[in-house]
């Protein structure tokens, strides 16, 4: 009878290591060479979300993988890891937040087409969903006012 061996938890040195640039400095200076050049695309990935700028300016074949480490190691540590470096990822089923008739009303009050409300959504999402809510409701409430005058007038004739 074979004894079935419990598989163990391979570590994780990409993980690690960008923990590690926020909280372990003893980690980071005994990594290998190998192991910084592996990670160094995904770590600057990583980074490039909250300093898109530095992490491009690192994203060179020819710069020395450990010594990049090491600097934004020293340039990151703080004793804890920030939320940002962990992002979730955009849920599958997203909620149709909009109605089509809603929609419609938001590009004819604005004389934009289908691309220019999307390029808008998707570059201001919160800002352009606000304005059609905005938007859909002054509409409702010209179109109450509109009725409840048409009652009133039919009323006193």
């Amino acid at each position: 009878m074979a004894d079935k061996e419990k598989k163990e938890k391979k570590p994780n040195p990409l993980f690690d290591l960008i923990n590690a640039l926020f909280t372990n400095k003893d980690y980071v200076n005994n990594i290998t060479s190998s192991v910084a050049k592996q990670n160094l695309f995904m770590v600057l990935r990583r980074l490039a979300i909250q300093y898109p700028e530095q992490a491009n300016l690192f994203n060179d074949n020819k710069v020395n993988a450990l010594d990049t480490i090491k600097f934004w190691s020293d340039y990151l540590y703080c004793g804890y890891t920030p939320k940002w470096i962990y992002t979730s990822s955009k849920s599958k089923t997203e909620k149709k937040i909009l109605s089509n008739e809603d929609i419609k009303l938001y590009k004819k009050h604005y004389d934009i087409n289908d691309k220019d409300f999307h390029d808008a959504m998707r570059f201001y999402p919160d800002e352009t969903i606000k304005d059609v809510k905005e938007i859909c409701s002054f509409y409702k409430k010209v179109n109450s006012n509109r009725l409840n005058n048409e009652e009133d007038e039919t009323d006193n004739s």
